[in-house]
């Protein structure tokens, strides 16, 4: 994408600090204790506590029920989504009902590390009080470094989230998300390291086992180690892309009434009914959604519909103001004019030439080229719970999209099979 920038070669001894300037506020000071810096060895420690980290940090911060009233007991979450929860997305989102967002996962080596990939992911209008309440998530595998890129974020968010949730392979390369899960002593230290050393609360957000005694003593894991949410997608880590079959309801239900906070619900959801269904049958505290928020960012619009058109073209309204990559914006245009009535489907013609550009300013032109044709009349987005069986899987892609270039097929349908994480 080009927005990425290649990771810095310049390279720092033991026992350097680095002190990052940048719009996420003073020089936050990092000691690298071993390793090197950009290398997979490198470990970190905040300046303030290296030289004793056993000495715990005193925690002055509401905890579980306390601090979720705290942020106004939110009900509806949109998801962290790499690339796709971005601020201009979450501000569509918050406009139509969502009173809770997480930023894209951040990687935590990598925020920490790398100036240009910290301002590029999370800018100087990331967590701005019109984008709060946020949680900001991080993949990590090391507390240590897991603690010192959360430090640089605390200020201007609610609440830092672990990723336990990714099935993904680079996931498993990396080792961490759902490839963790099986380490209880790993994710138990992840947690306690920033409950005891950051001034905001952690939370995390878990995929489920096949065993679920096993996945309510993770479940308790966690909230011993500090987790003050716990968001519950009831997938396994294996449920995943156009096989996947319906996250467990009654699985979450019980890890709700298993631990004592505040318990996210994560998975089937595909309209406004659903969201009443889930907390009815769940009892959770909120529910969150990734991939069919894409789809209707109104999904928490108590019901009432909104034209997808309207939607998309707000869009482009707020990423004038918080510029995104024109990957972001495409895939955001698929996902939700794809399949609505007069949409990209209907339309082959527009969405390969939609497909084949990377100027923001065009898709819009083009958005609205197609948005004329519709007259006025609205265009709701539409699902029932049909579609997140995988028996309708093929219906989700249409051909026109397969029959683009290899590299514009990837921006066309991304992410189109991912499971929320």
């Amino acid at each position: 994408m080009p927005y990425r920038k290649k990771r810095s070669s310049s390279k720092k001894g033991e026992g350097e600090e680095l002190q990052p300037k940048d719009p996420l506020g003073p020089p936050v000071g990092v000691a690298l204790i071993s390793g090197r810096v950009g290398g997979r060895d490198a470990k970190y420690a905040v300046v303030d506590t290296a030289a004793n980290p056993s000495i715990p940090r005193p925690i002055a911060k509401l905890q579980g029920w306390y601090f979720w009233n705290s942020i106004g007991a939110p009900k509806y979450v949109c998801a962290p989504m790499v690339e796709q929860s971005e601020l201009a997305f979450r501000h569509l989102c918050r406009r139509y009902g969502t009173t809770l967002c997480y930023t894209p996962m951040f990687h935590a080596r990598l925020f920490l590390e790398n100036v240009q990939y910290r301002n590029d992911q999370f800018g100087e209008d990331d967590g701005k009080p019109e984008d709060r309440p946020l949680f900001v998530q991080f993949c990590a595998n090391h507390p240590e470094t897991f603690l010192a890129a959360a430090r640089l974020v605390q200020h201007r968010c609610d609440a830092v989230d672990l990723n336990l949730g990714c099935p993904q392979g680079i996931a498993k390369k990396g080792n961490y998300g759902s490839f963790l899960m099986e380490d209880f002593d790993l994710v138990f230290s992840l947690v306690n390291e920033l409950h005891r050393g950051l001034d905001i609360p952690v939370t995390a957000k878990i995929r489920v086992f096949d065993d679920h005694d096993k996945t309510l003593q993770y479940a308790k894991c966690l909230q011993d180690a500090g987790a003050q949410i716990l968001t519950v997608h009831g997938r396994t880590r294996e449920n995943k892309g156009p096989d996947a079959v319906p996250a467990d309801w009654s699985l979450i239900k019980k890890i709700r009434e298993h631990v004592s906070i505040p318990v996210v619900s994560n998975g089937n959801i595909v309209t406004f009914e659903d969201v009443v269904d889930c907390l009815d049958e769940t009892g959770c505290a909120a529910v969150m959604s990734a991939e069919w928020l894409r789809r209707n960012p109104a999904l928490f619009n108590n019901g009432e519909k909104v034209c997808a058109f309207r939607m998309a073209l707000e869009y482009f309204e707020l990423e004038r103001e918080f510029p995104a990559p024109a990957g972001f914006v495409k895939a955001h245009v698929f996902k939700l004019l794809s399949t609505v009535e007069g949409g990209l489907n209907e339309n082959p013609e527009m969405r390969q030439k939609i497909a084949l550009t990377s100027d923001v300013g065009e898709i819009e032109r083009l958005v609205r080229e197609l948005a004329s044709k519709r007259n006025g009349v609205p265009s709701f987005p539409t699902g029932t719970k049909a579609d997140i069986l995988p028996a309708n899987v093929e219906t989700k892609v249409p051909q026109v999209v397969k029959k683009l270039p290899a590299e514009e097929e990837t921006e066309a349908i991304v992410d189109i099979f991912a499971a929320e994480w």
